[in-house]
């Protein structure tokens, strides 16, 4: 039996907490965040424990596998921690707030043999696990990525990275995805049509990515902060002969709800796959992500 700890209890934190008591020979055992009223609460509902002192939970050495879902500013805490105790380390992405680090985060994980996921969830969704297998082996063309969001708050944007890192981070790995690729040259539109609040504390409600990749396919992206009838996301892959639309393998019941209805079962897949898988899971994957995310915020401010 695993024993397991997940550390931030936001709406994806809670999320994992469901679906570490839904994998087998895997047990949530603690919890923890900075509000430790609201762990108290959740341990109860739970039926798990929690402390006032992250180190308490750490030094204990039958907890084997630590959930990162707080806020990405603390990140780089967490997994310095975790690899001086040898945990398993599974962590929301971005993996870290600081591209610097990337490299030395990696090199320490690999040193220490640390077992290690980023959670690119939207890999084990449903619509796009079905797109993957249509694609696979046809001539693609031109991908398109719609990503638009309701009512989010820019301080909440901020916290977990801005418009690139906290809401592009998925679809950027999904277009490498799905088109076994990486990019080539990358244009960005964004600071014309971001809103003054989001453009004051530098991030951006809106923005246009056009991406070549090195094998040829072209893909383009749009991302709102704003959407009237709820969130929206979809993906469209043009090839020769073909076009596919994800909602056409979607829950049509849920097409328009949050991520936390619509891909709730991505976070477990993904979780019971790390789990399960003796290796690291999505980790270079998650690291060459955040670089094209870091290329695509620099060219919005200096376009």
């Amino acid at each position: 039996m695993i024993k397991s700890c997940v550390i931030g209890l936001s709406k994806v934190g809670i999320i994992h907490c469901e679906s570490l008591k839904k994998i087998k020979n895997t047990s949530l055992n603690y919890i923890f965040d900075k509000n430790y009223n609201l762990s108290k609460r959740l341990s109860k509902k739970f039926k798990c424990k929690t402390s006032r002192d992250f180190n308490n939970i750490l030094k204990k050495k039958d907890i084997e596998l630590f959930v990162i879902a707080s806020p990405t500013t603390t990140h780089d805490f967490y997994i310095n921690k975790l690899i001086k105790f040898k945990k398993m380390i599974y962590c929301e992405k971005p993996i870290t707030n600081n591209n610097n680090k990337l490299d030395t985060l990696k090199n320490l994980i690999k040193k220490h043999k640390i077992k290690f996921c980023a959670g690119l969830n939207r890999r084990f969704a449903k619509e796009y696990v079905a797109l993957k297998k249509k694609v696979n082996k046809k001539r693609i063309n031109y991908i398109q990525i719609i990503s638009r969001s309701a009512n989010h708050n820019v301080d909440l944007s901020i916290r977990n990275g801005g418009l690139f890192f906290d809401k592009g981070f998925h679809f950027f790995d999904l277009a490498c995805w799905l088109s076994n690729s990486k990019p080539e040259k990358m244009v960005v539109i964004s600071k014309s049509i971001s809103t003054e609040d989001f453009l004051n504390k530098g991030d951006f409600s809106d923005a246009l990515v056009n991406l070549k990749l090195k094998n040829g396919i072209v893909v383009e992206i749009i991302f709102s902060r704003k959407c009237r009838f709820g969130n929206f996301e979809k993906i469209k892959v043009h090839g020769e002969k073909f076009s596919l639309d994800s909602d056409d393998f979607s829950n049509k019941e849920t097409l328009y709800n949050d991520f936390s209805v619509r891909h709730r079962n991505s976070y477990l897949e993904c979780l019971k796959k790390f789990i399960e898988n003796k290796n690291n899971l999505l980790m270079n994957e998650a690291i060459l992500t955040q670089k094209i995310c870091a290329e695509a915020l620099k060219k919005a401010k200096y376009q």
